[in-house]
């Protein structure tokens, strides 16, 4: 028994740009994409684990702390697709459908959300965390581990401690600093210009944290790198307070509000209807149809 906790987002966006050459578009010209492939990353999970606890978490509308600290935080992002922005509705109508708590806090990020509930929990329940985001496995340990999906939504990249330093080389209590260092370019966090990941990941099998690293910088042998990280000092300390979670957001939750019940609800199939998912509809609801491939519903690409 373990508590599931969604990086609702982190599904979606990878949904909507795994079908962006073709996306899917109902009879009413309505694109359905994302709304399908979360959907199907939703049964997949369901079907492959029957959690007893599930919860999915999303980003607040607006500015967070850490555009505080940074103004330029995120600030290279492109503006959200409109076609993407009119499925969040449909998908959030999908989880109240299917008795699914979704929750966010206005200030604070999705991952920081799930860091606290992970912080929370873990320590009467495992924790499985599903996400793509490489932030998120600064939460790794005994008792959390993230699963990552694979090809057609699969879920089965489950990454433990051990996973973890087979995967990238460190350990959870590492990845921030290596984030530190090597910045990220999708969120406009500066790191240390020129640092790559295995530059970071070998500094840190050397000194093991970002604070050693400067206390003992003179002993590096390569006068590039010294020079690298001495002129970005100031980036990579203040990128390492930007990738920290937060484990301690204000959310009013105990383990009850994640309980999983019954999805097949009358509202799921009015809304599959809807949305003409006729297949999915057909595998959820119709107990003598021949069994089929849910996570992909016979349509769109594996991704």
């Amino acid at each position: 028994m373990s508590l599931y906790l969604v990086d609702g987002f982190a599904i979606v966006f990878r949904a909507f740009y795994a079908f962006i050459r073709q996306p899917l578009v109902n009879s009413k010209g309505e694109e359905t994409s994302a709304v399908f492939g979360f959907l199907s990353t939703m049964l997949n999970l369901i079907n492959k684990y029957n959690p007893a606890y599930l919860g999915v978490v999303f980003d607040s509308v607006g500015k967070t702390f850490r555009h505080e600290m940074y103004p330029e935080y995120k600030a290279n992002r492109d503006e959200t697709p409109e076609s993407l922005l009119t499925q969040i509705p449909v998908i959030f109508a999908l989880l109240d459908a299917m008795n699914i708590p979704r929750f966010s806090c206005e200030g604070f990020e999705a991952d920081d959300v799930l860091a606290t509930f992970s912080s929370t929990f873990e320590k009467e329940i495992p924790v499985k965390v599903v996400s793509g985001d490489k932030d998120l496995l600064q939460l790794v340990n005994d008792r959390t581990h993230v699963i990552r999906p694979g090809k057609r939504n699969v879920l089965e990249n489950e990454i433990d401690p051990d996973g973890l330093v087979e995967l990238m080389g460190i350990t959870s209590g590492q990845v921030v600093d290596y984030l530190a260092l090597t910045g990220d370019a999708s969120d406009n966090i500066p790191g240390v210009k020129g640092v790559g990941p295995k530059t970071a990941v070998k500094l840190l099998q050397d000194f093991e944290t970002l604070d050693d690293i400067y206390e003992k910088i003179d002993t590096l042998s390569s006068t590039s790198l010294k020079k690298k990280l001495s002129g970005n000092r100031e980036n990579a300390f203040l990128s390492r307070e930007l990738v920290r979670l937060k484990r301690n957001v204000p959310l009013n939750v105990t383990l009850d509000s994640f309980a999983h019940g019954e999805i097949k609800t009358a509202s799921l199939r009015s809304l599959l209807d809807d949305l003409e998912f006729d297949r999915l509809s057909k595998e959820l609801f119709d107990d003598h149809a021949p069994p089929g491939d849910v996570h992909s519903g016979g349509r769109g690409p594996d991704y």
